[in-house]
């Protein structure tokens, strides 16, 4: 599973800044945030956000929003020992990006970056978004995801609304319309890949279950037959029963049906259950 994280973020920093002020807005509106005098600290601990952020920061066009963008000397921080960074926005600047995105998509890629997850257990596909207590942000996800068929499961978390994603299918939706297409085709793939081996996994448990059913009646029919040897009962039982336990003895493992097409006149199943019962009620009527 490290792969698909692999190229999931390798992807993200890939993609064309088509739109690098919505993105922005993404990510601006859920990481988290402090003031400090005139300008909004906005932070993050993964440093692949950094280095997306910086890329549309750069991509940015050319007029007031850049402007005050890289106002000031220390627009941008990394703290290597802490792991994280730091992005120091003019108050101005910040409240622009907090409008409502011009393009959709491109500002959920941004709050995926920001605070989303896809996580792959042994069983089960989850993604989720954790988004800030304050803000819309909540109402525009859910507008965006139901209008592309996708319904999350909402819940509070540590204070946080939680959206989850938990079907293959939504997963795949939403990966390929924020632009991960690569992770998308190798989510599908690997989800084909747990379906194979969970059918292999139930077909081989259903036939060492019926193996074992098949030895645990063979043992009980051999006792049986055992029973009829000592007690000298062979001149009591019907000459088709007596066919069916000779068959027995000679094919230890056979299974009841293979028994049954066996005889000189070939019955079913349920036929040679029958007779075996038959034939334990005789033995248990001798005692």
């Amino acid at each position: 599973m490290e792969k698909i994280y692999t190229v999931m973020w390798d992807e993200l920093l890939e993609i064309p800044a088509s739109d690098a002020l919505s993105e922005l807005s993404g990510y601006v509106a859920v990481l988290p945030v402090k003031y400090d005098g005139a300008f909004t600290l906005v932070g993050t601990r993964r440093l692949v956000i950094a280095r997306r952020m910086m890329k549309l920061y750069r991509a940015l066009p050319e007029g007031p929003p850049s402007e005050k963008m890289i106002s000031g000397e220390r627009a941008f921080e990394l703290d290597k020992i802490k792991g994280s960074a730091l992005y120091r926005i003019p108050r101005g600047a910040y409240e622009s990006l907090m409008k409502p995105p011009r393009r959709k998509w491109e500002w959920l890629r941004g709050v995926w970056g920001g605070c989303g997850a896809l996580y792959l257990p042994q069983n089960g596909y989850y993604m989720t978004m954790r988004l800030p207590p304050a803000g819309n942000c909540g109402r525009a996800l859910d507008s965006i995801l139901k209008g592309s068929g996708v319904v999350p499961r909402v819940r509070t978390n540590k204070g946080k609304a939680e959206y989850m994603i938990r079907d293959v299918e939504g997963i795949v939706t939403v990966l390929s319309r924020i632009g991960l297409v690569k992770t998308s085709l190798l989510l599908e793939e690997t989800a084909v890949i747990r379906s194979v081996r969970g059918i292999a996994n139930k077909l081989v448990n259903c036939d060492s279950a019926n193996i074992y059913k098949t030895l645990t009646a063979a043992r009980a029919q051999m006792k049986l037959i055992d029973a009829i040897d000592s007690r000298g009962l062979w001149g009591e039982i019907p000459s088709e029963t007596v066919e069916l336990a000779r068959l027995r003895r000679a094919n230890p493992s056979a299974s009841l049906s293979e028994l049954g097409q066996f005889l000189t006149k070939p019955v079913s199943k349920s036929t040679v259950e029958y007779r075996w019962k038959k034939l334990k009620t005789l033995i248990t009527e001798e005692k």
